[in-house]
């Protein structure tokens, strides 16, 4: 099922969305109802920094934004996605096999030809047959230049699709390793990173294991959408945090992971108070900005990472300890 909102909360949104629509010069249809509805809810971030940056000086989205908006941002996450590109794939394969088919035929005629040609000149030498026999050689060439020609162009049609096609499963396929709701890498990603960065095992390093404080309490006090406004606040907060050798990801419901490789328990205890005050720091309000949380706090827990540690282990070891509660930049080490 694509939407996991229950009724409260799907009317909640509704409230919020139909405002939004009457702000833009788009028609109150379902195309744009579904835009604004999955900006509203939060869990499409590349439609949200879409449509962002289209309003961002204060045009009015229109039909045709509209309608690109959904088939890029909204329509392309569909299972029918997937399901296009393996026909397009298909499609790009009979493609090419028809057209090298044809080309093959058409050059074993050729060869045929060859031999009748030979024969008939050696039975009858005279110039007057040669002169058929050139003829008739100069069209059967024609034909097969112009079926090889036509067996480049499809080639050439074929490696662009095929080309397009690589962009858009490389799109799916990045997609399937980010959380829809913060834009980090899920759990899934965080691994196929690891993996493809380290396939010798990690190195030196830590991972912290940030647990957003009783967020189920958050979200049964304040509901699903300002309990997500929570869980996005947070993710921006580790952004910066994720230098060129970290990586952020969100591990389920309130719990996020960071991955520092190369640092030092001093160094992941900086950046562990670091995420801690401005967690605390931040005041978590509705976008409507009628309702706000008036409190926020994390708890961060550590593995000290050993070197070619697999990521499995360190994970294993930092969900065991639970995590501590970061004081004063003081990071407890599992």
């Amino acid at each position: 099922m694509r939407y996991s909102e229950n009724r409260e909360q799907t009317a909640e949104l509704l409230r919020m969305v139909l405002p939004m629509m009457s702000r833009h010069t788009a028609g109150f249809h379902p195309l744009s109802y579904a835009v604004w509805y999955e900006y509203v809810a939060g869990a499409n971030q590349a439609l949200k920094a879409a449509v962002d940056a289209l309003t961002a000086t204060g045009r009015k989205l229109g039909d045709s934004d509209i309608q690109e908006l959904f088939d890029r941002h909204v329509a392309m996450r569909d299972i029918e996605s997937s399901m296009r590109l393996r026909a397009r794939i298909q499609k790009v394969v009979e493609e090419v096999t028809a057209a090298t088919t044809c080309a093959s035929v058409e050059v074993g005629r050729y060869n045929d030809g060859l031999g009748v040609y030979q024969n008939r000149l050696q039975r009858d030498p005279s110039v007057a047959a040669i002169a058929e026999l050139v003829h008739g050689l100069l069209d059967d060439t024609s034909r097969v230049l112009g079926s090889t020609s036509d067996l480049q162009q499809n080639l050439q049609h074929s490696v662009q699709e095929a080309q397009r096609l690589h962009t858009e499963i490389e799109t799916v396929a990045g997609q399937a390793q980010l959380d829809p709701l913060t834009g980090l890498l899920n759990r899934r990603g965080l691994e196929q990173h690891v993996a493809s960065s380290y396939p010798r095992g990690l190195p030196l390093g830590a991972l912290l294991r940030i647990e957003i404080n009783q967020f189920s309490q958050i979200v049964d006090s304040y509901g699903h959408l300002l309990g997500d406004r929570v869980l996005t606040t947070v993710a921006q907060l580790l952004k910066p945090a994720s230098a060129e050798h970290a990586l952020a990801a969100r591990d389920s419901g309130g719990t996020f992971l960071l991955l520092l490789a190369g640092a030092t328990p001093a160094a992941a205890a900086e950046v562990a108070g670091r995420i801690r005050r401005d967690v605390e720091n931040c005041r978590i309000r509705r976008q409507d900005a009628q309702q706000s949380i008036a409190s926020v706090s994390v708890t961060i827990g550590t593995a000290i990472v050993a070197e070619g540690e697999t990521l499995g282990a360190v994970l294993a070891r930092a969900a065991s300890s639970g995590g501590s509660q970061v004081a004063g930049g003081e990071l407890p080490v599992q």
